[in-house]
């Protein structure tokens, strides 16, 4: 499996060639955070037009690493070959993960989505962003909790990188299969070039 590292200059450019996939219109547009926040905000600017409505969700993780201070100076002074030896390791342990997932049990989470806004009768599209699909745990998780808000909706999904090709989600618009993506945003990415930034809807 290969490792691509992207500057803020490229993801942008390949967002614009994820955009020009896509084959719908959609009237809302859920970004899930972090990598998702940044893809949605790259639609926006993409079709600045648009009538659509654009949302955030997030989903806790857990990520001891964001507050191991010593693992992430780590990450800033080892060089890129190491580092994407030790995300292959990670994307390796997360594929192995796939089969102890089960779709009953992540069909039961429920999210916190406030959509009470907007109505089910405007809504005839809606298009999930994210940086990238791992096991597909999280984009689920997603999807299955705005179809039962908009279960008339047909809900497409988009990303960058299709990580994993055995996840339990396989998404609807995609650049990269099989591969592991290094973004601006990303904890081991070593360019100067991004601003961290909150996201409004």
């Amino acid at each position: 499996m290969k490792v691509i590292t992207l500057n803020k200059a490229i993801f942008s450019k390949k967002c614009s060639e994820l955009f020009s996939k896509l084959d719908i219109e959609p009237d809302l547009v859920i970004g899930i955070l972090n990598g998702g926040g940044y893809v949605m905000e790259e639609y926006r600017n993409y079709k600045p037009h648009t009538s659509a409505f654009f949302q955030t969700v997030a989903i806790k993780r857990n990520n001891n690493l964001k507050r191991n201070y010593i693992a992430i100076f780590l990450l800033k002074i080892l060089p890129y070959n190491l580092l994407n030896m030790l995300r292959i390791y990670e994307s390796e342990k997360a594929d192995k993960s796939i089969k102890k997932l089960k779709d009953s049990n992540l069909m039961n989470i429920k999210l916190g989505i406030s959509l009470d806004f907007l109505s089910n009768e405007s809504i005839k599209n809606i298009l999930i962003v994210d940086d990238a699909i791992d096991t597909g745990k999280t984009m689920l998780i997603v999807k299955n909790n705005l179809q039962k808000i908009f279960p008339k909706t047909k809900i497409s999904t988009a990303v960058i990188s299709w990580t994993i090709e055995r996840s339990i989600v396989k998404p609807d618009y995609y650049l990269y299969e099989n591969a592991l993506i290094r973004f601006p945003w990303s904890i081991d990415y070593k360019g100067k070039d991004f601003e961290k930034k909150s996201f409004s809807s």
